[in-house]
């Protein structure tokens, strides 16, 4: 009968135990959609206040406020028409992915690198580059 109860509640409890996404995932997640949506307000609301940016035409550290600007006139520029996740971790400094970002003007190489502050980083950095 122990047995039995013991296995009852390991099936019980043993999703909730594997499904739990490590640090950063959800905010991961969330950054993920809003590129695939091209999506700029959503995308600058998971951007730390200071984030290093790297477009086409400028890589600089800038403001979360001047990275949403740059980020609305890319997609205004490049209109999204998929994102395509090629890899995605975790690092002690927090979780990061790439992709390729598809666009009725060409793909871009995507980088993500997300802040590990608390359960909810931010993206610190964000690399889109043209594909060579």
């Amino acid at each position: 009968m122990k047995i039995q109860l013991l296995l009852l509640g390991l099936l019980f409890f043993a999703p909730h135990f594997f499904s739990r996404a490590m640090p950063g995932q959800d905010t991961l997640e969330s950054v993920i959609a809003a590129i695939k949506a091209g999506n700029a307000s959503q995308l600058a609301s998971r951007f730390e206040q200071k984030l290093t940016l790297t477009l086409p035409d400028q890589s600089s550290q800038v403001s979360k406020s001047q990275a949403q600007t740059a980020i609305t006139k890319f997609f205004a520029a490049n209109p999204v028409t998929g994102f395509e996740l090629k890899h995605r971790g975790n690092a002690p400094g927090g979780a990061f992915a790439m992709g390729t970002l598809l666009t009725e003007k060409g793909q871009f190489r995507v980088n993500i690198f997300m802040s590990a502050t608390g359960s909810k980083g931010g993206v610190r950095e964000l690399r889109i580059q043209t594909m060579d």
